[in-house]
């Protein structure tokens, strides 16, 4: 009796503290409980009025209770419930029923007045959000295109400059405020496309262009980041290609030159290599599929889903070493999306990273005749036959102190440390001695100690111990 007593009370406790409203009656429609959410909202006491009174056109008249609830079962239905002072709202009533030595009657009362009041809130805040996002973006466009101006005005005056610059010292000044320039000029493009991306007015523009020069293009832009920092940057084409293609060109060279700045951003020692296949032709479409390989720090696996959500990179410590928005990769994927493609990215921290995207693009006739007579509809997956692309485990053997491709990384490093020691780039020399150490990870104590010296060196620009050292390295290690 007293354990029925405690869950009674327990019980109790539930339903009064249930959001929902709950009236208990019997079969006469006498009420006998009503939870504190019907009580605030009716206003009555238990016990105080009949169930007819509240539910006035739910039970129709002359019909008992027992006979409704068995009529009505567990359906729900919409009805007018009044309240004590003869205003009434719309509801969702459920009944349920339960037998024993006696009858109860339960009434779960929802008051959809509440719910289509939350809708309307939901819709203005929605509103409100679209309204804020329109601004933002506006404020955006303008913002980027007020910056253009000033900043077209410093290139040109630092052109100019630069033309008429006669000392090396003075000169290379101005190559760093260009290069900072077109940083910016990167920047604020990134921004706009974002802008115009998140406002739907983003569109893709397809004409025909020379497929293989624009991938030329991409090369030769990059091409002198790469050997500053003695990377190898090349490219591979399938044969199967055709030169000209229909599509956005500049979308296309755009997301590459993305991925290809990112990897080269990313990569101290080895290589970045961009690959394209043909991959599906159908009815005028060609499939194209992307490669974009580095042997640079790669990216851990939890780290990975962020890299393509706007202002998102890897983590905090990237962005303090490396620069950037965090918004390139999110453009790039938008933009691949728009031309009917995927991205992708395969990597392992300290391993390397492989991007991996396709798109489609049209087909001139004459190309689309002459591909026909010698390609199926579908082509599969190809091989990369002659590819640029090193055999990945040779990415491995850099790292593998002594081995051939090692000793070539090596010698290339140790060459641009001296180029860059002589040329008085105390930061380059500072990267090259760093890949250096990480070259030889493997070696010898000795040799070790004599990195360490090199770069204690390099850290202090002091030029006769900077070279001292270096050929110290050099002799130990066989150069």
């Amino acid at each position: 009796m007293e354990n029925e007593t405690v869950l009674s009370i327990f019980v109790k406790k539930v339903i009064d503290e249930n959001l929902g409203m709950i009236v208990v009656f019997d079969d006469e429609g006498s009420i006998i409980y009503l939870n504190e959410a019907m009580k605030n909202e009716v206003e009555y006491a238990d016990g105080e009025v009949d169930i007819r009174k509240i539910f006035v056109s739910l039970i129709p008249e002359g019909m008992t209770i027992p006979a409704f609830m068995e009529r009505q079962g567990h359906e729900t239905a919409e009805t007018v419930v009044y309240r004590k002072n003869n205003t009434c709202f719309s509801a969702l009533v459920r009944g349920s029923r339960i037998d024993g030595d006696s009858a109860y009657n339960i009434f779960s009362v929802l008051n959809t007045q509440y719910e289509t009041y939350a809708k309307q809130e939901l819709a203005k805040v929605d509103n409100s959000i679209k309204e804020a996002m329109k601004a933002r973006n506006e404020f955006v466009a303008n913002i980027t295109h007020e910056l253009r101006t000033p900043l077209n005005g410093i290139k040109g005056h630092v052109r100019d400059l630069q033309s008429r610059e006669e000392e090396a010292e003075q000169k290379r000044t101005l190559s760093i405020i260009l290069k900072c320039c077109e940083n910016m000029e990167h920047i604020i493009s990134n921004l706009l496309d974002f802008s115009k991306i998140e406002a739907g007015k983003f569109e893709i523009n397809e004409s025909p262009f020379d497929f293989r020069e624009s991938i030329q293009h991409v090369v030769d832009t990059s091409i002198g980041i790469a050997n500053e920092k003695g990377l190898k940057l090349s490219a591979y084409i399938a044969p199967d290609i055709p030169d000209m293609v229909v599509g956005d060109e500049l979308r296309v060279v755009q997301v590459l030159n993305n991925l290809v700045s990112n990897a080269l951003k990313f990569t101290s020692i080895g290589y970045v290599n961009i690959e394209v296949y043909k991959t599906r032709l159908k009815h005028g479409r060609m499939e194209l599929t992307f490669f974009v390989i580095d042997s640079g720090i790669g990216i851990s696996l939890e780290n990975q889903e962020k890299l393509f959500q706007s202002f998102s990179q890897a983590d905090g410590s990237i962005t303090r070493r490396y620069g950037g928005t965090g918004l390139g990769l999110f453009v790039t994927k938008q933009l691949v999306e728009l031309m009917h493609g995927t991205i992708s990215l395969q990597s392992e921290k300290g391993k390397g990273s492989t991007f991996t995207f396709t798109i489609e693009v049209g087909v001139e006739d004459s190309e689309e005749k002459e591909m026909e007579q010698t390609a199926p509809e579908i082509v599969q997956f190809m091989e990369t036959g002659g590819s640029a692309m090193p055999d990945m485990s040779v990415q491995d053997e850099i790292f593998v102190y002594g081995s051939t491709e090692n000793r070539r990384e090596l010698q290339n490093n140790l060459e641009k440390l001296m180029l860059s020691i002589e040329m008085g780039s105390w930061e380059k020399a500072e990267t090259f001695s760093d890949n250096i150490k990480q070259l030889a990870g493997d070696a010898e104590q000795g040799v070790k100690s004599s990195i360490f010296k090199m770069q204690m060196a390099v850290r202090k620009e002091d030029y006769e111990k900077s070279i001292a050292q270096m050929n110290q390295v050099k002799i130990q290690m066989g150069f």
